[in-house]
């Protein structure tokens, strides 16, 4: 028992190792924090409607031959670059405009309410979805594809009517 124990851990990094090394391709992705408003809701709705997001993403990427295209997506939202857009390039800015329909609801039971002004006017919601990254290269050899992929961080704040529209109000 003892000796298959190393031999499945040598050929483990075998595996883990020689990829990167033989191949010297990859792809890499990284999202910046996305910003939006959202208008109070009611106390009986605990899940908050996101609007449509903009992320800007970065991937890295390396080919050993020719990368001929680099997709990044967000839910149903994506956008590929062709071999032509990432021809001498090491790396890619893009911004996707995600629609609210394709994102899941942020959950909570103190942020934004309508009848609470004292409540939490700012929300972080790390992780509620994924960007992915794939890069299809071309060599002698063939073609492989890789893929990369990171989470989304959204920060929420409540958009309240200003207490100065409040105080100067007709009715007082």
């Amino acid at each position: 028992m003892n000796l298959i124990r190393p031999s499945i851990l040598t050929l483990f990094l075998a595996a883990s190792y020689f990829p990167t090394a033989i191949a010297g391709e990859s792809v890499m992705i990284m999202a910046k924090e996305t910003e939006a408003s959202v208008p109070p809701r009611s106390a009986r709705l605990k899940l908050v409607n996101l609007p449509t997001l903009e992320f800007g993403m970065r991937a890295s990427f390396k080919c050993a031959g020719e990368a001929e295209s680099l997709t990044l997506s967000i839910a149903d939202t994506f956008r590929t670059l062709l071999a032509d857009a990432i021809t001498d390039q090491r790396s890619a800015e893009i911004a996707l405009s995600v629609p609210a329909g394709q994102l899941a609801l942020a959950a909570s039971s103190t942020f934004c309410l309508q009848d609470d002004p004292g409540g939490t006017d700012e929300l972080l919601v790390p992780g509620f979805a994924t960007a992915h990254a794939s890069l299809r290269c071309r060599n002698d050899a063939g073609v492989t594809v890789y893929f990369a992929s990171a989470p989304l961080q959204v920060r929420l704040s409540c958009q309240r009517p200003s207490s100065e529209n409040q105080s100067s109000s007709p009715d007082r």
